[in-house]
């Protein structure tokens, strides 16, 4: 595979297959644990993908900047400072993308145990970053190929099930709560009880924006893109707006289609929604089918990943053996370090603490990202490729909304807060460890 051979549909279908996958399939039923009004429910996946939409904007701007491979890595090394660069790319590598495989991974091995009581989710799920990272370490073309077609099914099989989804919760009750209908406030009003500014409707977006990651998923393989002034930009925009559509549509399928007791704490939402609006036996089916689907995010991040670690290896001149190529241009010994972190998260973390960490902890670097955005504007002047459409506007409320829901994660969920400032913090020291050693 040469240098720069991605186009635009493999661009965007690993931007889409990045976002659709672990958080939209199980958020709800941690949600409903400190909300349990319909409204704001839908609402946090509307703000959610507004949000995504403003950072991916920025992100477009800065892909065409600077498009090489990296992602965060790259532009704040540029941007900032190297030792900025490698505490985001350490994140990335250690959080972002290894963290996320092992939480799709045991969602995909939740859903297969509903539908074969007698599988183990941990076992299914460490099988299948074995043999997704196998195939993209044996061949890259062959890895982009099983991406677009996997990634077409997933977005196939979700349209259809929101299709009959939606044909069916007209025929159901209004689901409740504690025997109450959840759309009982379903309205307007719900803005002006304050509610909305509560620490639980911030959380709750957490869980949002973790199923949202990925709309940046380009700017990480920008180096490998064709044409990256178009693709980048068309792949980024267009990918965030249309998984926010399927998102809304998805999540008001789950939300009316059974009483919220049964998905409280329940990581496979999707399966249960389907056996309540298509019987147990066609509702088994459908999530044996959206745990398949889950392979495509799986090898989204898989794909991605490694080209961190990659750029992070030719740059710093540490661990060499990491930025190597095999001959169809995968970065082999990347892909098989990220498995192998992959499976120790997967048998160390719980499934919320590590949603939690992955969530909090990336936003941070967005959040930078964009500001270093702002930084470029105002040092180097206006871009003479794409430019952030509604700018500055754009970037500033994009960058005081993840502030305010970060700082509202710290004051609930010190814990995770405090775990993922000082991963962060380790990339730091490892940099100058790593300079002193090798530069």
């Amino acid at each position: 595979m040469s240098k720069r051979s991605i186009g635009f549909w493999s661009a965007t279908s690993i931007v889409v297959a990045n976002m659709i996958g672990t958080g939209v399939f199980t958020s709800l039923g941690y949600q409903i644990i400190d909300i349990h009004v319909g409204f704001p429910i839908l609402m946090l996946w509307v703000i959610g993908g507004f949000v995504a939409l403003l950072g991916a904007i920025s992100y477009a701007e800065l892909a065409c900047r600077l498009p090489e491979d990296g992602g965060e890595f790259y532009f704040l090394s540029k941007i900032f400072h190297p030792s900025v660069g490698y505490m985001a790319g350490f994140a990335s590598s250690t959080v972002g993308f290894t963290a996320p495989v092992a939480g799709a991974a045991l969602a995909l091995g939740a859903y297969l145990k509903g539908v074969f009581p007698w599988v183990s989710p941990k076992e299914i799920a460490a099988a299948i970053i074995v043999v997704i990272t196998a195939i993209h370490a044996w061949n890259a073309d062959y890895g982009l190929w099983f991406q677009k077609v996997s990634t077409a099914l997933k977005v196939t099989i979700i349209l259809i099930f929101i299709v009959f989804g939606l044909s069916a919760i007209s025929s159901l009750p209004s689901p409740t709560f504690d025997g109450v209908s959840i759309n009982s406030r379903y309205g307007l009003t719900d803005i002006w009880d304050g509610f909305w500014f509560a620490p639980a409707f911030s959380v709750g977006l957490v869980w949002v924006s973790f199923a949202y990651s990925g709309w940046n998923a380009s700017s990480y393989f920008a180096g490998s893109v064709k044409n990256p002034q178009k693709t980048l930009t068309r792949s980024i925009i267009l990918g965030t707006v249309f998984v926010t559509i399927l998102y809304v549509l998805l999540n008001y399928v789950f939300m009316n289609s059974t009483d919220w007791e049964n998905l409280v704490f329940k990581k496979e939402v999707g399966l249960i929604a389907a056996q309540s609006l298509f019987g147990l036996k066609w509702g088994k089916i459908m999530g044996g089918i959206i745990s398949i689907l889950l392979i495509s995010t799986i090898s989204s991040m898989v794909f991605t990943g490694p080209r961190v670690l990659k750029s992070m290896a030719e740059k710093m001149g540490v661990f060499q053996s990491l930025s190597k190529v095999n001959n169809s241009n995968s970065p082999s010994n990347a892909l098989i370090f990220q498995g192998i972190l992959s499976i120790v998260f997967l048998y160390t973390l719980s499934f919320e603490s590590l949603i939690y960490y992955v969530a909090f902890t990336l936003s941070l670097f967005t959040l930078l990202t964009v500001v270093g955005m702002m930084k470029l504007r105002i040092t180097d002047g206006k871009p003479t490729t794409y430019k952030a459409w509604g700018y500055p506007v754009t970037p500033i409320i994009f960058i005081t909304i993840t502030a305010l829901v970060a700082w509202y994660f710290i004051m609930e969920h010190p814990t995770e807060s405090l775990i993922g400032i000082i991963t962060s913090l380790s990339g730091l020291l490892f940099y100058f460890f790593a300079k002193n050693k090798n530069v």
